[in-house]
């Protein structure tokens, strides 16, 4: 786990935010994956991605991570916000054309 190695101050304010905000992600995908009405859960799980994000930038300021591993954590993040936004425009276009047919 990544926070292991972060100063005590870090690992008790940042580390454990980051490790709260993975885990209410993928409470979010579970349930934008179980539900019908997904784009509002993926909107959520993307306002947390941004933030996980952030959080990252702010380690690195900080010296806490190296940019080294900042860059192999940063291309698992860019995969995962691409795969996001991706299935949350899918189903907007989804509503979209259910709405068109509608009228």
């Amino acid at each position: 786990m990544l926070t292991q190695d972060f100063p005590r101050f870090f690992r008790y304010s940042m580390g454990s935010r980051m490790v709260d905000l993975t885990l209410d992600m993928l409470s979010l995908i579970y349930k934008a994956n179980s539900s019908y009405e997904k784009v509002g859960v993926l909107t959520e799980f993307l306002d947390r991605y941004r933030m996980l994000q952030m959080l990252f930038r702010v380690c690195v300021e900080q010296k806490v991570i190296t940019e080294r591993k900042y860059a192999s954590f940063g291309l698992l993040l860019e995969k995962i916000g691409k795969q996001a936004t991706s299935w949350k425009q899918y189903n907007e276009r989804g509503m979209k054309k259910q709405e068109d047919k509608r009228q």
